[in-house]
């Protein structure tokens, strides 16, 4: 955070209510407003003695300093008259005086391209004096609050005649805008609204930014145009806030220039005349060493360059100006006017030596260049005496041959690298300060250009940096991501073990790019946490100037990276966190680090650098790879919609995985397999003690997981000692006669695959207990057998069966009681419950899964309990399994409780125990049905097809609320239409409705049954036509009582055949008529024997709809839901149906083309599971349970978690002893496949190169092929034409 300066007080931002912050207050009670301030402290300077110089046609007289007597503002209130003689001189310390500041504040623009506001300020040049220009320095950081820069850039050049070519204008703009972008640069040009202020104001107004950058102009007050808007009232009172001035944006008079709209500040130098040309010169060059010292760093002031476009005389004494003080010069070539001068003087100059003793060199023009400069001078500024002036300046500017460089849109680089180029090429040299290396170093950094470091300063070697120096350089580019610094610093000499301390990883983790997943999610870990200790009272939580953001820990790296492994992972960061607490402690993988520490940061290039140098690279690529994606996956959760971001995860988790995926492809083809066995199967000290093996699980890297190499030692753990040439129906058939295990080939001795990595074996391979390559005797190899993974899948997948048929046996058979069948038992009795035999080995069997599950859950690689069901439930087979335990529970708890004598489980109109059994009984067989696909995981046939139904399941999950929200849309509209009187309950009817409508969707139409449910809908005593006719008989006819339907209908009926007797006899009269007489009573329908009685079938075949033909509303509401119908079939049955099976076909291509990683993947998961499961198979498995478990209970509790079974115990007690010989000899193995893997990179892209060229000099071959046959044709042609 810089430092402020407010009254000559130099302060930082500190706590609310500590005692710099009283201070400050106290400073700042004299001055307590912007206005106050700026009334105070800055002073403008007019004229107050008129001296006539000339009338004007308004009889307004003008004075020496170019203003009216009207436009003296001290003059027209007549107290302060001062009118001196004609014949009195005049001059500006006698006629001018320091005054109030008058034009100041905040200013918009009346034009449509900028609604930005800016700052204003009128300025007495007396302010380019030192001590008075002091005064600016709080005006930056306490009024403005303009954030610190790290460069400076002036950019002069042409202001009216200004005639640059278009695409110098283009190329100028870019790299004036990324060289402010990349180095929060300041700009300074004149202000004004035309030529090369116009272009800067231009791009810095187009660019598309959060904050705007800094652009400050410097102009001259009297010039410019209109400049009374700009002043505020005499009267008004200054220590209010005022609202922000509008200044128009129009062509001026001549001599006159407008504000340039897209400046942030401008200053408008005066002093007290009008028209004066440079006056504003001098304040420019006092502020830009203001700005400069202020922002100073070691006594190294800030960097400033100075960009010279066209211009003219002035451009040249600012350029020379600017060097004078140690600054850098940019020169446009091609620019015009002073600019293509300058640039050919500096060219064709040459150094002699003036005395002749070779002590003091200087440069001069060669004759013939020297006519060549005046020819130019005079085209482009005319015959004025400055030939010399200007010849001589550019002398001068040609003498600062390392502060001076020419750019021209020709070169191969963009402006902003000859920007920074120069900037390099001025302090290439011995006799510059340490402190402006590194402030150049970090600006290098900053762009972001390491060629020119390397150029200028790493090349040279004319400074040694320190360790200290390469440790902050290499902090700032790290936190700044440039990746080509980084790998420069490490070439010059950077120790990355000595860099990477405790507290500059913490550092690092602080200064995570706020964008990054990594970040957002170590910053809720620390919010957490912070909260927690202001929860508990902790003193020791300070409480800072507004929103306190909380740092984050190397603890709280250590748990998030345990999180994302799903926490099988133990970090360094948690097991030693008392060391890791001392900020000097240092790393023995500090590439490692550095890789999740890229990773975590999005840096994908400088994850990929460090990777490259890791200890264990396959390892740390899988890692690096679970990293993406989990970020990936959080990027979902909080639903950014970034697009870019995700594919930029994605593509990086691929990337890691191809790259550890490579690595264990050179080591599989190179190396025997001992050799990938021991790094698969070593443990990893820097990665928590897990294996490559355990990590690849844990990860879940699918391809990864599909290598040939994993693959292979997966068949290894699957069949154990059995020799893998073993047929499966073999072994089949062997595991249910123990005889036959007997003899079967078996892999001689147990260890005998990792005897070459055994230390218990000398040199001849004999063991200290026993010969390797012994055959095992009888009940040794019944031991092997029975332990090898295969053979406990065969055995589960038949005690599995088995307990599907005796379950649907208890399901499926009759409710008599067992006492039934035993009648002579003394223990059968009208109490006795109905469980038998059956569901007493049903018991049993589901009984031993429970320890199984608990195994499971106890085995997960973490401490925490929660954590431990966190990773129990992410499988899915795991909540199959607690589910079918809990109802299997329930049904059979019910079934206990029914008795033989009670008669209740006879009953289908009552709900009984018995019932409740046999529903939850039947969910509970479902449940197991489908817990038993997992054993055709192992199939390359069935696998893939499993995994593209759990992914349609999905996909049809989603679909569903799709469909849901037609279907009843249509069956809630249909249902109110079809039946708007109807006496059923809410829950019957929402049921019917949806059952027809569901139904409809498979084609069930039913028009019929839609007509008659229509009428019946339509007719009953609640209905509008029993309404009314119960209303006309009452009230026309009454004649009796009507007391129901069938009542109204014979009472109608007769009425109805008088009436129509009646028509019959007046058949002679004319239609109107009749028609009037069928109007007055109206005419209501016939009825039949069937009508109202809500019977579904058609009366003497006529169509129940003619029934209504009367009624326009029922009409219309059959019309309306025939209509519903149509939309709704068109809708479902076409359109959604048809998207599900182009889901259904996509799903199906994508997992097509992943079959063979998938069924690999699945075929992993089985293998490691029936690894860890005990030999002997359900409910058998309880006998092992009762002896193993209090032991391993015992362990879990301890912390002492087995990570391996017993198929593998033996070899890894062997191995253990010279897990430090066998991770070095892991290491070296993994760094010589990184060489071969790197070599095979480069020969590909070189090859490509090649091919490249290749390609590029036949195309050009046939070309010039083709262009030749097309003149030999040409020439034919004419010769054709001519005979």
């Amino acid at each position: 955070m810089s430092s402020r300066y407010v009254g000559g007080l130099n302060w930082r931002p500190q706590k609310k209510n500590s005692l710099q912050q009283l201070c400050l207050s106290h400073c700042l009670s004299l001055v307590r407003t912007f206005d106050e301030w700026v009334v105070k402290n800055i002073q403008v300077r007019e004229c107050y003695k008129f001296v006539k110089e000339k009338d004007d046609v308004d009889n307004d007289p003008i004075c020496h300093c170019k203003n009216k007597l009207s436009k003296h503002p001290k003059l027209s209130s007549g107290s302060d008259f001062m009118e001196m003689p004609e014949e009195s001189s005049w001059t500006q310390n006698d006629n001018t005086m320091l005054t109030k500041n008058n034009a100041f504040g905040k200013i918009t623009f009346d034009v449509e391209e900028c609604s930005e506001e800016a700052q204003y300020m009128r300025i007495a040049k007396d302010y380019s004096e030192k001590p008075r220009i002091e005064i600016l320095k709080s005006l930056f950081a306490d009024f403005w609050k303009l954030d610190e820069p790290d460069l400076l850039i002036s950019v002069s050049g042409g202001a009216k005649s200004f005639n640059v070519p278009q695409d110098i204008c283009a190329s100028f703009q870019q790299g004036l805008l990324n060289a402010a972008r990349s180095t929060r640069a300041w700009i300074i040009t004149g202000g004004q609204h035309c030529g090369v202020m116009k272009l800067v104001g231009g791009v810095i107004g187009q660019s598309i930014s959060t904050t705007r950058i800094p652009t400050i102009g410097v102009g001259n007050w009297g010039k410019t145009w209109k400049n009374n808007l700009l002043v505020h009232n005499r009267s008004g009172h200054y220590g209010g806030q005022r609202e922000a001035t509008t200044y128009p944006i129009e062509p001026p008079d001549k001599g006159y220039a407008t504000l340039d709209p897209n400046h942030t500040h401008h200053f408008l130098v005066d002093d007290g005349t009008t028209g004066t040309d440079g006056i504003e010169y001098e304040f420019r060059a006092a502020l830009e060493t203001l700005i400069c010292e202020k922002f100073m760093i070691q006594n190294v002031p800030l960097p400033m360059v100075c960009i010279m476009v066209e211009g003219g005389m002035r451009s040249l004494e600012i350029a020379i100006s600017t060097l004078r003080k140690g600054n850098t010069l940019v020169v446009l070539k091609g620019s015009g006017r002073a600019s293509d001068i300058l640039c050919y003087g500096f060219e064709n100059s040459i150094e002699i030596d003036s005395d002749g003793t070779g002590g003091r060199k200087e440069r001069k023009m060669p004759a013939e260049c020297d006519v060549e400069i005046k020819r130019l001078i005079e085209k482009d500024f005319g015959k004025y005496k400055i030939e010399k002036q200007m010849l001589d300046l550019i002398l001068e500017i040609s003498a600062y041959r390392d502060f001076v460089t020419i750019y021209s849109i020709q070169n191969p680089e963009p402006l902003d690298f000859y920007i920074l180029s120069s900037l390099m090429k001025s302090s290439a040299n011995a006799n510059v300060l340490a402190a402006t290396k590194m402030r150049q170093m970090r600006l290098a950094i900053t762009w972001g250009h390491a060629k020119i470091a390397r150029e200028f300063i790493f090349s040279q070697k004319l400074y040694k940096f320190s360790a200290y120096e390469l440790e902050q350089l290499m902090l700032f580019a790290i936190t700044k991501q440039r990746t080509e610094f980084v790998k420069l610093l490490m070439d010059y000499g950077c120790d990355l073990k000595q860099f990477l301390t405790a507290k500059n990883l913490k550092i690092l983790f602080n200064s995570l790019d706020p964008k990054s997943g990594g970040y957002r999610l170590l910053m809720e870990k620390a919010e957490r946490k912070l909260r927690k200790m202001k929860f508990d009272g902790n003193r020791n939580v300070e409480e800072g100037p507004g929103t306190r953001t909380p740092e984050i820990q190397l603890s709280e790296v250590g748990s998030l990276l345990a999180r994302i492994m799903q926490g099988s992972y133990t970090s360094i960061f948690n097991t030693h966190k008392k060391k890791y607490e001392n900020g000097a402690a240092t790393f023995d993988n500090p590439f490692d680090l550095m890789t999740v520490y890229c990773a975590l940061d999005n840096c994908q290039d400088m994850a990929l650098l460090f990777w490259k140098k890791s200890r264990t690279p396959m390892a740390t690529g899988i890692i690096a790879h679970r990293i993406y994606n989990y970020l990936d996956m959080m990027e979902s959760k909080w639903a950014r919609m970034d697009e870019e971001m995700t594919e930029q995860l994605e593509k990086a988790a691929s990337d890691f995985e191809s790259l550890s995926y490579g690595l264990m492809t050179m080591c599989y083809h190179n190396y025997e397999k001992k050799e990938w066995v021991n790094i698969l199967e070593v443990k990893m000290i820097d990665w928590g003690n897990l294996s490559l093996f355990e990590i690849g699980q844990i990860t879940g890297a699918k391809n990864f997981l599909s290598h040939a190499a994993y693959q292979s030692y997966l068949t290894d753990i699957w069949m154990g000692e059995v020799h893998p040439s073993t047929p499966f129906f073999l072994l089949a058939f062997c595991a249910v006669l123990p005889p036959l295990p007997i003899f079967l080939k078996y892999n001689s001795k147990f260890g005998k695959k990792n005897a070459d990595l055994n230390p218990r074996t000398d040199k001849s391979g004999t063991d200290k207990d026993d010969q390797v390559g012994k055959k095992p005797n009888p009940l040794r190899r019944l031991q092997l057998f029975y332990t090898s993974p295969a053979v406990k899948f065969i055995l589960n997948g038949i005690t599995y069966l088995i307990f599907l048929g005796l379950y649907i046996c208890s399901i499926l058979e009759g409710n008599e009681c067992n006492c039934e069948d035993h009648p002579s038992d003394e223990t059968c009795g009208p109490n006795t419950n109905m469980v038998g035999w059956k569901d007493y080995y049903l018991i049993i069997f589901v009984g031993s899964t429970i320890p199984i599950e608990i195994s499971q859950v106890i085995d997960g690689n973490t401490k925490s309990v929660l954590k431990k069901f966190k990773i129990y439930f992410k499988q899915m087979y795991n909540v199959v399994d607690l589910l079918a335990i809990i109802v299997f529970t329930i049904a059979f708890t019910l079934k206990l409780s029914v008795k033989c004598n009670d008669d209740e489980r006879y009953m289908i109109y009552k709900f009984s125990n018995y019932h409740y059994f046999r529903l939850f009984s039947s969910f509970c067989f479902i449940l197991y049905s489908l817990r038993f696909i997992q054993m055709f995981e192992m199939n390359a046939k069935i696998g893939p097809k499993i995994f593209m139904l759990k992914r349609m399941a999905v996909d049809l999950f989603f679909f569903l609320f799709l469909l849901a929200v037609f279907t009843f849309s249509y069956c809630v509209a249909s249902e109110a239409l079809l039946y708007p009187f109807h006496d059923r309950p809410v829950n019957e009817t929402i049921f019917t409705a949806f059952r027809r409508s569901y139904f409809n969707v498979f084609g069930d139409l039913d028009i019929e049954g839609l007509s008659n449910r229509f009428v019946t809908g339509h007719c009953n005593e609640k209905s509008f036509m029993y309404m009314e006719y119960h209303e006309f008989i009452m009230e026309n006819h009454l004649d009796g009582t009507i007391e129901n339907l069938t009542d109204l209908r014979t009472r109608w009926e007769e009425i109805n055949e008088e009436r129509l007797k009646k028509l019959e006899d007046n058949s002679s009269k004319s239609m109107e008529k009749r028609e009037s007489a069928n109007k007055d009573p109206p005419t209501f329908l016939e009825y039949t024997d069937d009508y109202c009685e809500r019977w579904p079938e058609h009366s003497d075949g006529n169509d129940p709809l003619d029934l209504l033909e009367d009624s326009p509303v029922a009409i219309t509401n059959y019309y309306i839901c025939f209509m519903l119908l149509c939309i709704y079939v068109l809708t479902v049955n076409i359109m959604l149906i048809n998207l599900l099976i182009a889901i259904f076909s996509n799903t199906y291509s994508d997992s097509k083309a992943k079959s063979g990683i998938i069924y690999k993947t699945q075929r992993a998961s089985v293998i490691v599971e029936f690894e860890e499961r005990p030999w002997l198979p359900n409910p058998l498995s309880l006998i092992y349970f009762a002896c193993v478990s209090p032991f391993k209970m015992l362990k879990s509790c301890c912390g002492k978690q087995r990570r391996y079974s017993s198929a593998r115990k033996d070899s890894r007690k062997a191995s253990d002893s010279n897990t430090a010989a066998r991770a070095r000899r892991a290491q070296l193995i993994e760094a010589e496949c990184m060489v071969l893997h790197l070599k095979k990179e480069t020969n590909k892209k070189d090859g490509l190169v090649i091919l490249e060229a290749q390609n590029k000099k036949i195309s050009s071959a046939v070309e010039k092929i083709v262009s030749e046959l097309k003149q030999i044709t040409l020439k034919q042609h004419k010769e054709t034409l001519w005979v």
